[in-house]
């Protein structure tokens, strides 16, 4: 079976906020820690099952990250430059508008899924992420991405799963942008304070999913300053 060689390359200073912050985020949400093992196990024996590969992903690395999340923004007062890679959060794929085409989506499949199997038609890699509440979706992950896929967990990762860090697609847009390397890193469409709701869900949960998010960011932020300095992320 091919190796998955991403996971030894994780930031140890990530891997760290993981250990403190995962339990946390447990006991707060009240998440079944199980479920979110059995999700990642499930996830993990459909990519090997349907002999997926892990792409290739080292025309990536050392770029500086362009992200956007799935909130309202003025893409008037930023341009994409062609030399950033180009993260788009799962909700933000049915607001996206713009000509370029994205280079990696960080999904857990509950935004248009119709529009990320057409960029993953494309090419566009999908990183596929496994929790408790999603088996469902996971079951269909290898016919709604058939295109190139990164299989993540918010767990132990296993064989060919990933676990990058965050919690939310957007605070783990930002941490998978601190794995390729990138030394900036722009953010557009997070609004941590009056979230976009989804038909059927609790907006005192998604905000305290918010309020994690963006701690995990702070978090991230912090290590990155000593690496890259204090002008390593950006709201735009």
């Amino acid at each position: 079976m091919e190796k998955n060689n991403l996971q030894k390359l994780v930031d140890p200073a990530v891997s760290a906020i993981i250990s403190k912050r995962y339990p946390e985020i447990v006991a707060d949400l009240g998440l079944d820690h199980y479920l979110d093992t059995q999700s990642a196990a499930l996830l993990n024996a459909l990519f090997i099952t349907t002999r997926r590969k892990i792409p290739d992903i080292s025309s990536f690395m050392g770029r500086n990250s362009m992200i956007i999340g799935p909130a309202a923004y003025d893409s008037s007062i930023f341009k994409i430059h062609e030399a950033e890679n180009l993260i788009l959060s799962d909700s933000a794929v049915s607001r996206y508008t713009g000509e370029r085409q994205p280079d990696f989506i960080v999904t857990d499949l509950d935004g248009d899924l119709a529009k990320i199997t057409q960029y993953s038609k494309k090419g566009v890699i999908c990183l596929v992420h496994a929790h408790g509440d999603n088996m469902e979706q996971i079951m269909h992950a290898m016919e709604i991405c058939p295109g190139p896929i990164i299989p993540t967990c918010q767990v132990d990762p296993d064989d060919m799963t990933s676990n990058f860090g965050g919690f939310t697609d957007g605070d783990r847009s930002a941490f998978f942008a601190h794995f390729l390397g990138s030394r900036r890193i722009r953010i557009a469409g997070f609004d941590f304070d009056s979230p976009e709701m989804k038909l059927g869900r609790d907006i005192i949960i998604k905000k305290r999913k918010l309020a994690w998010a963006r701690q995990l960011l702070s978090d991230l932020y912090q290590i990155r300053t000593e690496k890259y300095g204090k002008e390593n992320i950006t709201y735009l």
